[in-house]
């Protein structure tokens, strides 16, 4: 695998320590600073959480983060276990990318910096990125297979475009999608033990896969569907992608096999989910969920549609119970013009968004 590593407090451990001179820095400043608690998360990775928590200015900001968070940074010891599993992993073959947003804004040479770092403390690995503000950008561009950030909106991010994110925190709550461990004994557990999925668009997977077959297969053990070709599926590109609809293959990263399936076809006012699909032994692992939530945020980010409409097979009560927690309602009838078998059920969803107030 590919796997992408922030450094700040998932490598070292230092939030407190920086909130911590943060404050003392605004109190010799004169600030006047009411809630100095911990946690915080610098949401877009740009020091605003520190501008806005600690009321610096930006030049305040500027010294805070290119002097004092240097210092503290540079002699930031590694968590435990998290340079012998990293330099582990890469001893197993696995490609290791250090993602990191400290940037050229607020540090001299963010590369130079991370590099000594990384050098002095023997960290193994492939290439460093910095600069990194969106993660969810940089992890897709990358083609990275597994990400490991401690911040929420980061994993988020790279979550969205497809990419399995683990998490290191304390926090016990749970988040959809996003796995969250303790320490890099966990993580290495989690790695070498769990299946690791990603979800990529038709037309942007590096793997070949034969959908069709895959398709068919699923159709033929789920609702007993004969084995054919399905001319959607034989000739994608030219009957979702082009209308601005979306095909997502979700596949095994270490089997290198394709797992599931979802599809829209774009009718412009509204969209009809199709070949969703997920293999029997990976549907308790959430793969159902990541490709419909892929799905609707693309949805409701890339296109117009305001209702989805499905057909799906009357047997399936599962795939019911799962589009009913997923909002959808079942109807009666359509009210549209679509394909679908005799003994088919139909569901539609409102897609609503939120109205900006002038």
């Amino acid at each position: 695998m590919v796997i992408g590593i922030d450094i700040d407090n998932t490598i070292t451990e230092v939030q407190e320590e920086l909130n911590n001179a943060a404050y003392e820095y605004a109190i010799k400043l004169g600030k006047n600073i009411k809630n100095a608690d911990n946690p915080f998360e610098d949401i877009k990775n740009n020091g605003d959480t520190y501008k806005k928590k600690f009321q610096f200015s930006y030049d305040e900001l500027k010294y805070f983060l290119k002097n004092i968070q240097e210092e503290i940074t540079n002699k930031a010891k590694p968590r435990n276990n998290a340079v012998e599993v990293i330099n582990t992993l890469r001893k197993e073959g696995h490609k290791i990318f250090i993602i990191t947003a400290r940037d050229s804004q607020f540090h001299d040479d963010p590369y130079i910096l991370s590099k000594n770092w990384l050098d002095k403390n023997n960290i193994e690995y492939d290439k460093l990125i910095v600069n990194a503000r969106e993660k969810g950008t940089v992890c897709k561009n990358e083609n990275i297979d597994l990400f490991i950030d401690d911040q929420l909106n980061n994993c988020v991010d790279v979550e969205r475009e497809g990419i399995q994110t683990i998490r290191i925190s304390d926090d016990n709550k749970k988040y959809t999608n996003i796995t969250s461990l303790n320490n890099w004994k966990e993580i290495y557990k989690f790695i070498s033990n769990e299946k690791i999925c990603k979800i990529v668009k038709f037309n942007e997977c590096k793997i070949e896969f034969d959908v069709n077959n895959f398709i068919s297969e699923c159709m033929h053990n789920f609702i007993g569907r004969a084995y054919k070709d399905r001319p959607d599926v034989m000739n994608i590109k030219e009957y979702y992608l082009t209308n601005n609809g979306l095909f997502l293959i979700a596949y095994d990263v270490k089997l290198k096999e394709i797992i599931g399936t979802i599809a829209l076809e774009n009718r412009r006012q509204y969209g009809i989910l199709k070949r969703f699909y997920v293999k029997e032994n990976y549907q308790k692992n959430g793969i159902g969920r990541k490709l419909y939530n892929t799905l609707e945020f693309y949805i409701r980010e890339k296109t117009n549609i305001n209702k989805i409409y499905l057909a799906c097979g009357s047997i399936l009560k599962g795939a019911h119970n799962f589009y009913l927690k997923n909002g959808f309602k079942q109807i009666d009838k359509l009210d549209i013009e679509m394909h679908f078998a005799d003994d088919d059920d139909f569901f539609v969803k409102n897609i609503e968004r939120e109205t900006i107030k002038k």
